[in-house]
């Protein structure tokens, strides 16, 4: 009996990992999934930019007010209520929380609903046309954070009670509704059946999780919560958190609005969604994912007061997300025009379009060790619960790349620039963090396997950067395409181009581990080592 219950305390906390990291995985899968389809179908229209430009308002407005700050104030809060005063009034705490939100939500979305037009033509600019589509699709989106801000709240009650399934799910659900809409209502309705879709998104969000909630016993009411005290403790551990969560999304914005104000800047901006989505692709998988899974892990480290363990989990998560995002940035930087025809290029995708994604993939690809990397140290000063350095230094970056990107726009510069000013911008922010947390943790960072890792990262990346280059520039004899200029045709040459980069993309992995491991990396030495005792054991 004692051995069992040993086992189940073993396996609970590596199966929910493993859970929450498949979660993270689909969402991604079927985010990229998403993005083919939408590329198919719209290319880099102005329409298609009036979208992304309203969902970069509404998802501000979704992060500052109900978005991963409340989940996170919440779950601690709920799970002591939970325990110390029962089931009944646990509920209750919830009911007030989301009645607060609610309404919150709803003096907010009122308010947004009355300057669309206005906050359209301020921010972004660009012709009537385009201004008065972004208000339009903004007001339609403001039924999205009420119905994703009460799904985060369901995923946060569901995951204080160790249920990771439904929450994990609720990403590629959320996806495949803006799918459905694209699909099957965008042929007819154009970008409005696009809107729709993310509507029907949102709401599949928080349906797929209520089973979950009915079965914890979920009783909610209309309340405002006066004699509730905990709620004054989830609002002081909550502010923080929202200017942290307000800063990233500020910065987005920031970008997107200075990238409409060049030339066919709504296509231009629809080409920037396109590149970030690729960039999110490597982050979300290697480093969203370790460090949402590292973080309970932290704080409980700190609660106990073990910083010689508490040190060394830091040390091990950030090596393996920079050992994983850094040859991803020489891939996304080579290998761009290839990923991004193979990917997008049908349909409205055009040449054009082509152009409009690839050119801002230089800033977000220099962006993503530095945008992978913050995500494990800000965590970490949220698990010592030191909220405001992480949260100024964010405040600082959303300057930061406001003042170069718009100098740049000044000086002339093209959308390459202002996302080399984001990039510029989150690099600052990390090594600022990195500074901070050594400070703050002295003796964090001395350890020699951590910089012998980097290192060897940093040395196996540039072979394997060679080695994509003399590839690309020695295969475009044969495969013209490889290059901007190249006539490509989706039905002719995409097996090609699939065989070409999965053939040159593969081996420059293993070359990759190779180095790496020669180099005596320890992570490439495991893996190495159980890749070859995989094939060892098929082999025979």
């Amino acid at each position: 009996m004692q051995l069992s219950l040993l086992v189940r305390r073993v396996r609970g906390p590596l199966f929910n990992s493993m859970i929450v990291m498949s979660g993270y995985v689909l969402s991604r899968i079927t985010g990229l999934g998403r993005d083919v389809i939408i590329a198919r179908q719209f290319g880099t229209s102005a329409d298609l930019g009036a979208y992304y430009a309203a969902f970069r308002v509404t998802d501000l407005l979704y992060m500052v007010i109900i978005g991963g700050a409340l989940g996170s104030s919440f779950i601690p809060v709920f799970i002591q209520v939970w325990q110390r005063d029962g089931v009944e009034r646990a509920w209750y705490l919830a009911s007030a929380v989301v009645s607060w939100a609610l309404l919150l939500l709803a003096l907010a979305s009122t308010v947004l609903w009355l300057l669309a037009p206005a906050l359209a033509a301020r921010i972004f600019g660009g012709t009537a046309t385009d201004v008065a589509l972004t208000a339009q699709i903004i007001r339609l989106f403001l039924l999205s954070p009420l119905l994703l801000g009460l799904g985060g709240l369901a995923m946060a009650a569901l995951n204080a009670q160790d249920r990771f399934t439904l929450p994990a799910l609720a990403p590629a659900i959320y996806n495949l509704g803006i799918i459905g809409g694209a699909v099957l209502l965008a042929p007819q309705w154009g970008v409005w059946g696009l809107s729709w879709g993310v509507i029907i998104g949102a709401a599949l969000y928080l349906l797929i999780q209520l089973p979950g909630l009915w079965r914890m016993g979920m009783c909610l009411q209309i309340t405002l919560g006066r004699q509730v005290t905990e709620l004054k403790t989830i609002a002081q551990q909550m502010t923080p958190r929202v200017f942290g969560q307000a800063a990233a999304q500020i910065s987005l914005l920031i970008t997107a609005a200075l990238t409409t104000r060049l030339a066919l800047g709504f296509e231009q901006l629809a080409g920037l969604n396109y590149a970030y989505q690729l960039m999110l692709l490597p982050y979300g998988v290697f480093a969203l994912s370790l460090s949402t899974v590292a973080f309970p892990r932290l704080a409980r480290l700190i609660a106990e007061g073990q910083h010689t363990e508490l040190h060394a989990s830091v040390r091990r998560t950030l090596a393996i997300i920079l050992c994983l995002t850094l040859p991803a940035t020489a891939g996304l930087l080579i290998l761009n025009i290839p990923l991004v025809r193979l990917l997008f290029q049908r349909g409205e995708f055009d040449q054009v379009s082509l152009a409009h994604t690839v050119a801002p993939m230089l800033g977000y690809a220099t962006a993503l060790p530095a945008f992978a990397a913050s995500e494990i140290l800000i965590r970490t000063f949220y698990a010592m619960q030191r909220t405001w350095p992480p949260v100024l230094i964010g405040l600082f970056q959303v300057a930061l790349n406001l003042s170069i990107g718009t100098l740049a726009l000044l000086l002339g510069g093209g959308v390459s620039m202002l996302t080399l000013a984001f990039s510029f911008a989150n690099n600052v922010e990390v090594l600022l963090l990195f500074i901070l947390l050594g400070r703050q943790q002295p003796g964090i960072w001395r350890d020699r396997r951590l910089w012998h890792s980097i290192r060897a990262a940093l040395l196996a990346t540039g072979v394997v950067a060679l080695f994509w280059y003399g590839m690309k520039y020695y295969s475009l004899a044969w495969l013209p395409f490889l290059a901007l200029t190249g006539q490509y045709a989706w039905q002719r040459d995409s097996i090609l181009l699939l065989l070409w980069l999965v053939v040159v993309g593969g081996a420059g992995c293993v070359l990759y581990i190779l180095v790496a491991a020669a180099c005596g990396m320890h992570e490439a030495q495991e893996l190495w080592a159980r890749l070859r005792r995989y094939l060892s054991r098929v082999s025979h």
